[in-house]
Parts: structure tokens; C-alpha cells; sequence
């Protein structure tokens, strides 16, 4: 490191000693976790090692304290962080709210610091026959600097455009919209943050998800599932990126925050029921042997010390096939998330490699799950890393429990629109059936946008009873910035791209 910088830490570090104010700190207002029809995780993280009692109604819960040793600054964003408690200690508070009642509602308060935060959520479904809503996105990858940053937008005729919003305002405005539906949870397909290893970019993170105004947080009301990206592994550009030892730290911030209940302490993947539906959640971000066609990140050496693998001898490959198999016996549909899209006309669309026409973080490796995907039924993959919205189909060979073969169609979605890139296709993809920018090109009408083209959004999908079975109907949704006066007003709109399905 370079000396200015270890002198600015030491700076800062006696600042907090020597100014440090008696009052506790909030660096993440609450949020939820683990939700199932009779029981709900609430996590925040503050300065505070006291226990500190959470009321739900009349019933009053003592949160469980822990040193959260991950969630430190690097010496190289010291310089770019202005608060000076920010070597001050953190701790990740726990309330296991149990013997819940299904589909009901609960208010909820906590004083934190002084101010009595309250704020509400609804248990899971716990009868299968009722409906359910969830929304899923990729690629908020979240940091200071998206105030003020606008992605590129490019045309054919316009190389250097960029887009009619900067990229936190489209963020916010994505998640506003998402907390207006009211969905009973919100999936993430990777890439949450820019720099996973950067807990300035964690901070922004929470800062637009858990707010201190419980009525307006989406994650204090609504579960939120995470999948990893491989910018949840990336360090930072001046943290080692993908090596070793930082990536290490870099998982351990991640897990600090989110505690999916699946195989092993820190889960990189699991289950969830969401009503008549299971849904998956995988880690796509490194295949082994390193380097090699079937590796998704040429830069992340870590498997299998710190990410399990993608290939068939894996435990993540055996723990996938065996819950696909229960899916396909017990629910109704069967939705896949993780980060890489396999079938892609973006940039990371091409095989692996370092050469010409080809990418090292291609998502092309992930076609090797495919054969289990048709073979189980599962009904959507919904992934994100090109940064773009598009979707896919797969057809083959759903084999049924009774060993019969019947056609099966594999939807594959690209929502890596929450609130960072736009890109436009570069390559050609047969498997595709939608892609926003030719099928819902733009209209413009005196200077002005009014429908269509690349925005930021995100897939909406409502499972409901039909007859004698389930329909599960899925929404492509952008949200549309339309000017009014010298600001902007955002409308939900959707592409022309419904898909419906019906359960088996």
C-alpha cells in the first residue's frame, strides 16, 4: 500500500478514538431472513454488543449479538470513507421470530439507538393452494459512485449515449416500484454489490434496501434471497480482485449478512418453498479444472477451498440433483436462480478462454447443467451478468418419476437490469426468444422517449390456482422514466413477453 494511505488510516483510526460520540451507530436497519409460514430471521447490525428486545404485538423477543468481524473497511477505501467512527466495532444482531401463524400479518418495533424503528411483514403461505407473488433481478452491484453515474446506452448510430437516468436513481426507483407490489419475497441472481470485498459498497447496499423508515423498506418487509456473483467473490480493484487470501474475507462479508438455511454453515446454495413453488439457488461463479472450458471466472482461483464446483462430481452438483428430483415429485414448478446466464447475446455470450471471440467470465460453462434442468421439468432459469434483459428456451426431455419422456420447454432469463448496466447484444443467440431492444425497440416522438427500449427492471412472477393445477404467469417489467417538468416521473410497464405456465 501506498504510505499516504496507511497514514490517512492511522488519521482516521485516532480521530474515532479521540472524537468518537456516545451513541450507537446503525449501520444496517433491519432486514428479514429464512421466511417460512410459521417463522422469520430479522437481522440489523449496529455498535451495540447488548442484547436488545424486539416486540411483535404483544410477544417481546431478545436478540442474540455478534462481533461481525468481516464488516471492516480495506486500507484502500479508508480515503474514501468520511465517517470517522468507521473503525469503530459491529455487531450483527439476530431475532428468531417462531410459532408464527401463516399468511398473517405482524407489525413489528425495536428501539435502535434511540429511535423506535417499526415496521410489518407477512408470514409464508402455509396452505398450498394459495397464491403467491415473487420478483426477481441481478446486478444492482451497488457503490458511491452510482450517484451521479450514468451507464452507457449505446446505439448503432449513438455510441457515446448514455442513459436518461444515473444508475442509483434507477436502482431506486426499481425498488420503489418492486415494494409497490407487495411480493412475499425478492430473489437477487448475483452481483448485489460492485466489490464484495468493498464495505462501502455493502453499505450502499443496505442503504438503499433496509432504510431507517420501516414503511419504506423493502427489505425489513419482504425476504430478500441472494445468490452469489462473482462480484460477491471480487475483492476489489485494489484489494487482489480474485486471489487469495482477500476472497476469503470477501465470502465472509457476504455471509455475515445473509444465513441461507441450506447444506453446511455458509450455504453458497439451497432451497426455498414459496408456496406451490421450490425454488434454487446456486453458485455458478467457478468450475474446475481452473482455466478450462468449464470455468466460469479464468481470474478466481479459489475451488474447492472456497467455492463449491459446478461440475458433476461436485457436492453441489449431487445436492442440486437430488432436490430437483424432489421438486419434480412434490411442487408444482421448479425455479432456478444463480448468476451466469448460459444462453446469452451479451458480451460474456462466447465460449471461455483469454483469445479472440472469447471470454473469461463466459457463462457458457453453465450449459452443462442444462441436462438436468430439462430432465427434472424445472420450468425457469433465472440468472443475470450480461446485464441485460433477454430471455431464452431450451427444449428436450422431462422424465418423468415413471421413467416416461415428455417435451419439455426450459425458459432462460437474463434479468441483470436492477440498477446498473444496460448493455446491447453483441453475438448471436439461437436459444433466444425476446431481447428488449429489438422486441420492444424505441419510440421517440419529438425528442422524446415515450416507450420501449433498455431500462432497468425486473421479472414479476404470480403463481395462482387454475382448475385443477397451478398457472404461474411471468412478467418482463422496466420501469420507464417519462420526463415531467425539469425532473422525471417513473412508470411500471411491461415488454411484450408474458410467458405462462402451467404446472405439471
Amino acid at each position: 500500500m501506498r504510505p499516504i494511505k496507511l497514514t490517512i488510516f492511522f488519521l482516521v483510526l485516532a480521530a474515532s478514538q479521540a472524537f468518537a460520540q456516545p451513541e450507537n451507530k446503525i449501520w444496517t436497519y433491519p432486514y428479514l431472513q429464512n421466511p417460512t409460514p410459521t417463522s422469520v430471521d430479522i437481522y440489523w447490525v449496529d455498535e451495540d454488543p447488548r442484547s436488545t428486545v424486539l416486540h411483535v404485538g404483544e410477544r417481546a423477543y431478545r436478540s442474540e449479538a455478534y462481533r461481525a468481524e468481516g464488516l471492516t473497511y480495506s486500507l484502500d477505501e479508508i480515503h474514501q470513507a468520511a465517517a470517522l467512527k468507521m473503525a469503530a466495532p459491529r455487531f450483527l444482531h439476530r431475532v428468531a421470530l417462531t410459532d408464527l401463524t401463516p399468511n398473517q400479518a405482524y407489525d413489528y418495533s425495536v428501539e435502535l439507538a434511540g429511535f423506535d424503528f417499526r415496521s410489518q411483514f407477512t408470514t409464508m403461505p402455509g396452505n398450498r393452494n394459495d397464491s403467491f407473488r415473487f420478483i426477481a433481478y441481478g446486478d444492482s452491484e451497488t457503490e458511491p459512485e452510482s450517484r451521479g453515474k450514468y451507464t452507457a446506452w449505446p446505439t448503432p448510430s449513438s455510441k457515446n449515449r448514455v442513459y436518461l437516468v444515473d444508475e442509483e436513481t434507477g436502482y431506486r426507483e426499481n425498488l420503489k416500484t418492486i415494494l409497490s407490489r407487495k411480493p412475499q419475497a425478492v430473489l437477487i441472481a448475483g452481483d448485489l454489490v460492485e466489490s464484495g470485498g468493498e464495505q462501502r459498497d455493502w453499505d450502499e447496499f443496505w442503504r438503499m434496501n433496509a432504510q431507517q423508515d420501516g414503511s419504506l423498506s423493502l427489505a425489513a418487509q419482504i425476504p430478500i434471497l441472494p445468490a452469489l456473483g462473482n462480484h460477491e467473490y471480487f475483492a476489489g480493484p485494489d484489494n487482489g480482485k480474485y486471489t487469495l487470501p482477500p476472497v476469503r474475507a470477501t465470502i465472509r462479508r457476504y455471509f455475515t449478512y445473509f444465513h441461507p438455511e441450506g447444506p453446511g454453515k455458509d450455504s453458497h446454495f439451497y432451497s426455498q418453498r414459496l408456496g406451490p413453488a421450490r425454488i434454487i439457488s446456486l453458485d455458478s461463479c467457478d468450475g474446475t479444472p481452473h482455466r478450462t472450458p468449464a470455468d466460469p471466472n479464468y481470474f478466481l482461483d479459489a475451488a474447492p477451498r472456497e467455492t463449491p464446483g459446478i461440475q458433476k462430481s461436485s457436492s453441489q452438483y449431487e445436492w442440486m440433483r437430488n432436490e430437483l428430483a424432489a421438486a419434480q415429485k412434490e411442487d408444482a414448478f421448479t425455479f432456478v436462480f444463480f448468476h451466469h446466464c448460459p444462453y446469452s447475446s451479451g458480451p460474456h455470450g462466447v465460449p471461455p478462454g483469454t483469445k479472440p471471440g472469447q471470454d473469461t467470465q463466459s457463462g457458457q460453462p453453465l450449459r452443462a447443467w442444462t441436462p438436468l434442468f430439462l430432465k427434472f421439468g424445472v420450468d425457469a432459469l433465472i440468472t443475470g451478468h450480461d446485464e441485460m434483459w433477454e430471455r431464452s428456451q431450451v427444449d428436450g426431455l422431462e422424465i418423468l418419476p415413471n421413467g416416461k419422456g415428455v417435451p419439455h420447454s426450459l425458459q432462460v432469463y437474463d434479468v441483470g437490469v436492477g440498477g446498473d448496466g444496460l448493455r446491447e447484444a453483441k453475438v448471436a443467440n439461437p436459444k433466444r426468444k425476446f431481447l428488449a431492444q429489438t422486441g420492444s425497440p424505441e419510440r421517440w416522438d419529438n425528442g422524446v422517449l415515450i416507450d420501449g427500449g433498455r431500462h432497468y427492471g425486473h421479472l414479476e412472477v404470480n403463481i395462482e390456482p387454475s382448475g385443477s393445477g397451478w398457472k404461474a404467469t411471468l412478467d418482463p417489467v422496466y420501469i420507464f422514466p417519462k420526463k415531467e417538468g425539469d425532473g422525471w416521473a417513473f412508470e411500471r410497464r411491461l415488454y411484450p413477453d408474458t410467458v405462462i405456465l402451467q404446472s405439471r
